[in-house]
């Protein structure tokens, strides 16, 4: 088991050799813009290979202009490095197996194409995060041969992956000081020479916490950033990461969509929930690149196209911040493998782009959402999902069928006799004692301020 190393992290980088590349590959130029706010983050993930048919840098940047009008105003890309070779698995490996953390991958473009990828995110007021796997590297990183003693071993002495399953990637040992080192050093590089706003940590949880507490703050006082750990769980937020999972609420979703009563959400949503400290918030999402290519997509997670968007609204418009994966919004029918090529077809399914376009612009919009008060409807109902986000005249309401069928909802006695304003269609609603609610069909609902 690694342990937390002790040393502060001025000493460490003493320690530690220069490994680092030199600044000429990095453009002086860097366009200007506003710190992040966390709570109106709506991020977006790309796998450069499968976002546009080049699987480029530089095709990303036509596509801005639609991930904006999308709603999403943050860019998270997968690893953006040079993909290890050596045990490699599928036809393109895992870009989580990283050959050189300070190169870019060169079937994505040059280090060039990279900075201008984010100077036009900036120019848009797009941020844009990287993916840091600072917990292994690739068999064939320079590393393994340079610095063996920076990877754990077993008793044989022979370097070993993290996971017997992870056999195309070697394990870091925090251990040895000059491996929190080096990574804090790829940290500020990143942020530096080329003006990113973050990073998605990958498996945060296996790499020591003294760690990320003490580069986090070292890269903040380059700029404001924003830092999402994968893991859960309060410890993560006290050391400096403004987002963490939220996989109970996700895998309790994909139950109630097969049949589980809706009545078990309102507790664990509340427990999970109460894990963040004010200021911070749960990445909430219908799928990503892990579950996408192992369990499935969510056209199939949560039976149906619409089934889908209506598990998106339940989900996201809990506290939290909103995620996306490159693909989702067309419904995607299929998984896409992590280590091969899979074609999206941008051309499928308009209406869900413009469903989720709506839903992510209500949401945008509406104070009572971005903030983190909520409120639970006690309801017998299994098939519906019922809850008030914020309070007084902000307030809004959202309900939600988990069924393909219609189901007939008896409303909460704070709904019942009023006029309320549909946000999505934008025309009133008279509500009485029960509302019909189509299958996989939903409301978000507000105090109506007719003319």
């Amino acid at each position: 088991m690694k342990k937390l190393y002790t040393l502060t992290m001025l000493a460490i980088i003493a320690l530690c050799s220069c490994n680092g590349p030199s600044k000429e590959n990095s453009s002086p130029d860097k366009v200007s813009i506003p710190a992040p706010e966390i709570e109106k983050v709506v991020l977006y993930e790309i796998y450069v290979r499968n976002f546009t048919p080049e699987g480029t840098f530089q095709a990303i940047i036509p596509q801005l202009d639609k991930l904006k009008e999308l709603g999403v105003n943050t860019l998270w890309l997968m690893p953006i490095h040079p993909v290890g070779v050596e045990n490699r698995k599928g036809t393109f490996g895992s870009p989580y197996a990283v050959q050189d953390f300070y190169d870019v991958n060169p079937e994505f473009g040059t280090k060039a194409d990279f900075k201008a990828l984010v100077n036009a995110c900036h120019e848009k007021g797009l941020h844009i995060l990287i993916d840091l796997v600072a917990n292994h590297t690739a068999w064939d990183n320079k590393w393994i041969t340079e610095h063996p003693d920076w990877y754990t071993k077993n008793e044989a002495g022979e370097i070993i992956p993290p996971v017997d399953d992870w056999s195309d990637v070697a394990d870091l040992n925090y251990e040895n000081a000059a491996v929190p080192a080096e990574m804090a050093k790829v940290m500020e590089y990143w942020v530096k020479e080329f003006d990113i706003d973050g990073y998605r940590c990958d498996v945060a949880y296996m790499v020591p916490n003294n760690f990320w507490k003490n580069s986090i703050a070292n890269i903040r006082k380059i700029k404001p950033i924003i830092m999402l750990a994968e893991a859960a769980g309060t410890e993560f937020h006290e050391i400096g990461f403004d987002f963490t999972y939220g996989w109970e609420v996700y895998h309790h979703m994909k139950k109630l969509f097969a049949g589980a009563s809706a009545v078990s959400l309102p507790a664990l949503a509340t427990t999970e929930t109460a894990k963040v400290p004010a200021g911070n918030k749960i990445l909430r999402f219908t799928t990503n690149h892990d579950e996408t290519s192992w369990d499935d997509v969510p056209v199939n997670l949560f039976k149906t196209r619409e089934g889908s968007l209506a598990a998106f609204v339940a989900s996201t418009y809990l506290p939290s911040i909103p995620l996306l994966y490159n693909g989702q919004e067309v419904g995607h029918p299929q998984k896409m493998n992590l280590f091969e090529k899979s074609n999206i077809d941008w051309l499928s399914n308009g209406f869900m782009r413009d469903a989720y376009k709506q839903l992510l612009t209500v949401r945008n919009q509406e104070a009572a959402v971005l903030g983190d008060e909520i409120t639970f409807f006690e309801t017998a109902n299994p098939d519906i999902i019922a809850y008030q986000r914020g309070s007084g005249d902000a307030a809004i309401f959202v309900i939600v069928n988990i069924r393909k069928d219609l189901v007939n909802f008896q409303l909460p006695e704070v709904l019942q006799g009023k006029t309320m304003l549909d946000l999505l269609s934008g025309r009133g609603m008279n509500l009485y004692q029960n509302l019909n609610v189509l299958g996989f069909n939903y409301y978000i609902l507000k105090a109506a301020q007719l003319s």
